[in-house]
């Protein structure tokens, strides 16, 4: 029997969507220059012509909460799209080849577990220097680890099925083997951990620019935008609140939509 989609889902859904076009046209969706400074509108409330009103510059912060998005989030999917590529076939390689390779890359994953994920990265940024691309670079230098981990674990079962012993014993090459008989073994579970860390990875982007080692000022970013608003939730709360209401919703539709695709996937196991 086939399950039905759960209403949560349904708006999950469509709250991402609605995310994908505001990353898709937040240019063209921009009524003022979310840079410029305008001390003359500041702390002006909400009103047609500035939705979630202006901040200490004068602002208008629907504006930079639109690109703010787009940066937090486009970023984001970057910075998980190339570690879950990097860490899969990593992990692939090194179950697959075994002997030295396999030890380099266990010593190494091992090695960078035994610290926390965020020290760590906070550790490379003090020393490559605060910046977009120096943030971008350490989370991927980090984030590749949990991939490798289970994409190694479940290569090493899926390289012993009765399916691929029987590619190697009518002489297939050991590309064909991974691409066409290990790869799609590993998809569900890599769409399940994409899925599911990305929140993470957007609220841990955004808690690095709120620290200032992540993305830079005066770039629109959610955590950027808290940062600033929280020097004002006295005298101007809302500064505050919208960029907070939209990475909480984020994070959250993430963290659900994860859930639910783990749950399916598990299902059909």
């Amino acid at each position: 029997m086939k399950k039905k989609i759960p209403f949560r889902i349904y708006i999950v859904s469509a709250f991402l969507l609605l995310v994908l076009i505001v990353m898709a046209f937040a240019p063209q969706l921009i009524t003022h220059d979310p840079t410029a400074v305008d001390l003359l509108n500041k702390y002006d409330p909400s009103s047609l012509t500035y939705p979630f009103g202006t901040d200490d510059y004068g602002r208008c912060v629907f504006c930079r909460c639109l690109l703010a998005i787009r940066n937090s989030v486009g970023i984001a999917v970057s910075i998980e799209t190339v570690t879950v590529l990097i860490g899969t076939i990593l992990g692939m390689l090194a179950a697959y080849i075994g002997g030295v390779f396999d030890q380099i890359v266990n010593v190494v994953s091992e090695a960078l577990l035994s610290f926390p994920s965020v020290i760590l990265i906070m550790m490379i940024v003090a020393f490559l220097g605060a910046s977009t691309e120096n943030i971008i670079l350490a989370m991927l230098m980090v984030n590749w680890i949990w991939y490798t981990r289970i994409s190694r674990s479940l290569t090493l079962t899926l390289k012993e099925r009765k399916y691929v012993q029987a590619a190697k014993l009518c002489g297939a090459s050991s590309a064909t083997i991974l691409l066409r008989h290990i790869a799609p073994g590993l998809m569900s579970q890599m769409v399940v951990q994409f899925t599911m860390s990305l929140g993470s990875v957007i609220l841990g982007l955004a808690g690095f620019s709120f620290l200032g080692i992540g993305i830079q000022r005066p770039t629109p970013e959610l955590g950027i935008m808290i940062s600033d608003g929280c020097g004002l939730i006295r005298t101007n709360f809302m500064v505050l609140f919208w960029p907070s209401l939209i990475l909480f919703l984020i994070v959250l539709s993430f963290q659900i939509l994860g859930d639910w695709v783990s749950e399916r996937l598990r299902g059909r196991a």
